[in-house]
């Protein structure tokens, strides 16, 4: 009687022990089609379908408590948060605007827009400029001549000499849209499910050397 106590009692321990530390199975990663609809629907509740609106930290923060019960903790959340505008930030604020909404359907397709609207608000009365583009009738050309035209470039490296304006025509490393979240996050996917391309790297081949006609002789 007293074994059979103690054969249970190790057999309920050894159970406790098991769920303490993670007895029950982890659930496999989900595919990237349904990391995509996940991001997709949380965006589509709060009203904000449109994939090259501007996004916040408020809107991207849950998204990650998503992603970790369907089975992937994302490595890189804090990193990919602070990425994302602030919901303080000058231009997002500006661009929840109707006005600033308008503008941007009109210069959000140009290539790095964001970027060159986000630097153009750090150069001195900046901020004041991007009021007045927004506001302004054609205000979106600006963008698309910093953006697609070599006058454009050289008005950008002219920027970049002033106060805020370093790098003027380089991307910020920031992520405005949910087209760009999706973008970093297949980047994150490829490394945690090991698919990231790996290089492969091409080894020399020694030349063979060339022997002399007097050392052919010799042997």
């Amino acid at each position: 009687m007293i074994r059979h106590i103690i054969a249970t009692a190790l057999v309920l321990t050894l159970m406790a022990c098991q769920n303490a530390h993670g007895g029950q199975s982890k659930k496999p990663m989900p595919s990237f089609d349904k990391v995509t609809k996940t991001v997709l629907k949380n965006f589509k509740k709060q009203n904000a379908g449109d994939p090259e609106a501007i996004i916040s930290q408020s809107q991207v923060r849950p998204i990650f408590g998503q992603l970790k019960r369907l089975g992937w903790i994302v490595a890189e959340e804090k990193q990919i948060l602070e990425a994302v505008p602030s919901d303080s930030d000058f231009v997002v604020r500006q661009l929840r605007t109707p006005a600033g909404e308008k503008f941007m359907r009109q210069a959000g397709s140009f290539p790095e827009a964001y970027d060159r609207l986000d630097r153009l608000s750090r150069l001195p009365h900046g901020q004041q400029t991007v009021r007045d583009l927004i506001r302004g009738p054609d205000g979106y050309k600006m963008i698309q001549y910093m953006t697609t035209s070599r006058g454009g470039v050289e008005l950008g490296k002219m920027l970049s000499k002033d106060p805020g304006g370093k790098g003027f025509n380089q991307p910020t490393g920031r992520i405005y849209t949910v087209k760009m979240l999706l973008a970093r996050l297949k980047t994150e996917y490829a490394d945690a499910t090991g698919k990231t391309k790996s290089k492969t790297v091409k080894l020399k081949q020694a030349k063979p050397k060339k022997v002399a006609p007097t050392e052919r002789l010799k042997n």
